[in-house]
């Protein structure tokens, strides 16, 4: 794992993958910018007519600074928590458009694994759906939850990581993986490598702007992680290459 850590940053910080991983930054900050800034006044402006109407306990309650205080408080915190993981996930969403230039630019560079049946689009969305709908029923489920004392204040952080895992581990696998190896991945349980991987990428996302500025790094290592331990290549770099290796091409 350290390994590919290494290959990977070292790969992140390539002129052409930086190039790469602007594209989903700057799309996502500009758009969920804007989101956040009307979200925010939004929220505002409903809480204000839930306790500033009328004349009762809660406009009462209300009119003191404090409280004030404390409502704008909340709707920032709000609305930065919908800002960071809305904007994780359409980074996601853009990122995916480049992730077949990307597993091809490190397969050429390292691993020339040859691809015999791609996966098609109908199996991917279909695939997309089914983990869409068990999230829905997983988040439903953690809105019971709530009521527990505890539980209740990491559920939808752990709810929320099952989709991030998922979709960004689909992504890749569906531009490494071919037919075959794609239908043996996916009818198993995803390796520990996997899973710690997307855990640690989660919490990273949970900062501010890095999920969406380290995205590509994301997709980089996965690329590096399902060719070395799922199809259990090692990494060539062809200018190291010696001469017989290079004539088997």
């Amino acid at each position: 794992m350290t390994h590919i850590l290494q290959l990977s940053l070292k790969d992140f910080f390539t002129l052409k993958f930086l190039k790469y991983s602007l594209v989903p930054f700057i799309v996502s900050f500009i758009f969920l910018g804007i989101f956040a800034f009307f979200g925010f006044s939004l929220l505002l402006e409903y809480f204000n007519s839930i306790f500033g109407e009328g004349n009762g306990l809660l406009a009462w309650f209300y009119s003191f600074a404090i409280v004030h205080f404390f409502i704008g408080v909340l709707s920032f915190l709000l609305t930065s928590f919908i800002f960071v993981f809305a904007s994780v996930f359409l980074a996601i969403f853009i990122t995916s458009f480049l992730t077949p230039y990307i597993a091809k630019e490190i397969n050429n560079k390292y691993y020339h694994h040859e691809v015999k049946n791609k996966i098609s689009s109908f199996k991917i969305f279909f695939c997309m759906f089914l983990i869409l709908i068990k999230f829905i029923g997983f988040f439903a489920l953690a809105t019971l939850l709530l009521l527990m004392p505890f539980i209740n204040l990491f559920v939808y952080y752990v709810v929320i990581y099952y989709l991030f895992h998922k979709l960004l581990v689909l992504d890749v696998a569906s531009s490494v993986l071919d037919r075959d190896e794609f239908e043996i991945f996916n009818s198993t349980l995803s390796p520990l490598e996997f899973k710690f991987s997307t855990l640690c990428f989660y919490i990273i996302s949970s900062v501010p702007l890095l999920g969406i500025l380290l995205q590509v790094f994301f997709v980089i290592f996965l690329t590096h992680l399902f060719y070395q331990k799922t199809l259990k290549l090692n990494d060539l770099n062809p200018q190291v290459l010696n001469d017989d290796y290079v004539n088997k091409l």
